[in-house]
C-alpha cells in the first residue's frame, strides 16, 4: 500500500505563542517517519478551535492518520477531546484505552487524559497528552501495522481469505473428486458401518439405481443421526 499520510498537531497556548519550545511533537513526527509514513508537521496552534480547525484541515487534505498531543488534562483550557469529538464521525475506543493503559504502566497520572481516538471520513484521529513520555507510549500503541490495517479497513480493504477455512480456522479435509469431505456430495466419505436409508448395517442392503428413487435432499433432517 501506499505510505500512510500522518499530520501531528501540537495543542499548546506558551508553545504556540512561543513562550517555549515544544518538545512532544518533534518525538511523534520522528517516530512515524520511522514507521516509513509521510508527516506533515508537527503544526503547532492554540488550544480549542484552533485544534478543530487543524484536524478539519487534515482530513480535507486527505491524511489516514492525525495524531494530536496535548489538551487532553482537566483544566479548562484542556479542550482537545471535545474539539475532536465535533470532528470525528464515530470513536475507537480501545486505541485511546491501550494508549491509557500503556502509561498506566509508568504513571498513575495517565488516568487523568481524557483523550479520544475517532474516525473522520477516512481519517483516523488519536489524541495523546502533552508529554514526551506520552508521545513514546502513543507510539508503542501506534505501531505501522495497527496503523496501516486500519487505513486499509477505512479504505474498505479485505481481510485476507482462505477459501479452504472454517470455523476454528482448520482446513476442510478435501475427498477425492474435489469435494470437501461430509458435503452432500461426498459419498465416498460416508462410515460404511452406517445404514443407508432402507438398507442394513453392512451397507449393501440397497441396491436401487437413481432412476428407481429420488435423490436425497442435501439437508435430510428426517434422518435419525447415527
Amino acid at each position: 500500500m501506499a505510505a500512510v499520510k500522518a499530520v501531528v498537531v501540537v495543542a499548546s497556548n506558551r508553545a504556540a505563542d512561543g513562550v517555549y519550545e515544544d518538545e512532544s511533537g518533534p518525538i511523534l513526527a520522528e517516530g512515524l517517519r520511522s514507521h516509513g509514513f509521510d508527516v506533515v508537521g508537527p503544526v503547532v496552534v492554540h488550544d480549542g478551535e484552533e485544534v478543530e480547525a487543524a484536524m478539519r484541515v487534515a482530513v480535507g487534505q486527505g491524511a489516514d492518520l492525525v495524531v494530536t498531543s496535548g489538551g487532553t488534562g482537566l483544566t479548562s483550557k484542556d479542550l482537545t477531546p471535545e474539539m475532536t469529538s465535533r470532528v470525528v464521525d464515530f470513536e475507537v475506543p480501545g486505541i485511546a484505552e491501550a494508549i491509557r493503559a500503556a502509561g498506566l504502566a509508568k504513571t498513575p497520572h495517565a488516568a487523568l487524559s481524557r483523550g479520544i481516538a475517532g474516525v473522520s471520513e477516512r481519517t483516523l484521529i488519536v489524541n495523546l497528552a502533552g508529554s514526551k513520555g506520552a508521545a513514546k507510549d502513543g507510539l508503542a500503541v501506534l505501531t505501522a501495522e495497527l496503523v496501516e490495517h486500519a487505513v486499509s479497513q477505512l479504505h474498505d480493504g479485505d481481510h485476507e481469505r482462505n477459501d479452504k477455512a472454517v470455523a476454528g480456522g482448520v482446513a476442510a479435509p478435501v475427498a477425492e473428486g474435489g469435494e470437501p469431505a461430509g458435503s452432500p456430495n461426498d459419498h465416498g466419505g460416508r462410515d460404511s458401518t452406517h445404514a443407508d436409508a432402507g438398507g442394513d448395517a453392512s451397507g449393501t442392503g440397497d441396491q436401487s439405481t437413481a432412476e428407481d428413487s429420488p435423490a436425497r435432499p442435501a439437508h435430510d433432517h428426517g434422518r435419525t443421526a447415527p
